[in-house]
């Protein structure tokens, strides 16, 4: 931002200048033993003014833009460490879903997801969760982590089959297919987001602080735009694709 202060500098020195023409010209016409040029004088103060705004145009510019860019920069999420992420196969996969392990995996965090499970083909592949974090047992509660994982493991197929019902009622509405269900509870959320519909490709995520709710939901709709890009479709879902 160097030169958007140097900008400003000199668009203030010119603004600050407006009456140095007139000097110079009266001047010059003392010498020279002619009359004073006020039409003279006054192209210069145009001249110099036009610059002088152009420069200061150009220095709130710079200055506009550097703050979208903040406005848009994405705040940072802080991370569960390798260590305190577990990891269950709930059925046998191949190596492509190893990248999509590692994506979800990177996700979690204890402000933002506790928990993603990856579903195809009308069955769960596999989970992994932060449950087992010691930060996070005041918000697991009266049960244990392995029920938590029990209950949200039925979760997915009931949700996404309640999903595909609401899916018919607002096929009639013409407004397209539901991508993405929210439960919204006392502590924490339940979201449930497709990744691809003809592969039947979606995501459970979990969060159990209800001051986190959407920091989660902002992060597996981010892991839902990589795990299709990671697939090689279109990173927001398309109708027919």
């Amino acid at each position: 931002m160097r030169g958007s202060r140097f900008a400003g500098q000199l668009a203030t020195g010119l603004g600050g200048s407006l009456l140095l023409p007139f000097l110079v010209e009266l001047g010059m016409a003392s010498m020279l033993g002619q009359n004073f040029s006020l039409r003279r004088g006054a192209i210069f103060v145009g001249v110099l003014a036009g610059g002088s705004g152009l420069l200061l145009a150009i220095d709130r510019l710079a200055e506009y833009r550097k703050r979208r860019a903040e406005l848009r920069a994405e705040p940072d999420v802080e991370r569960a460490a390798p260590e305190h992420v577990t990891h269950h196969a709930l059925t046998a996969y191949g190596p492509e879903t190893d990248g999509v392990v590692a994506l979800c995996a990177a996700r979690l965090g204890l402000p933002s997801l506790h928990y993603v499970a990856y579903h195809a083909r009308g069955k769960g592949l596999f989970r992994v969760d932060v449950l087992d974090h010691p930060d996070l047992a005041p918000l697991v509660g009266l049960t244990t982590p392995d029920r938590h994982r029990e209950i949200y493991e039925n979760y997915g197929a009931r949700l996404k089959a309640l999903m595909t019902h609401l899916d018919d009622d607002f096929d009639e509405l013409d407004s397209g297919r539901l991508i993405r269900l929210v439960l919204d509870v006392e502590k924490g959320a339940v979201f449930v987001i497709e990744v691809h519909e003809h592969s039947g490709r979606y995501l459970l995520g979990v969060t159990l602080d209800q001051s986190h709710v959407d920091t989660a939901d902002n992060e597996l709709r981010k892991l839902t735009a990589e795990i299709r890009q990671y697939l090689g479709h279109p990173a927001v879902p398309v109708a027919g694709d």
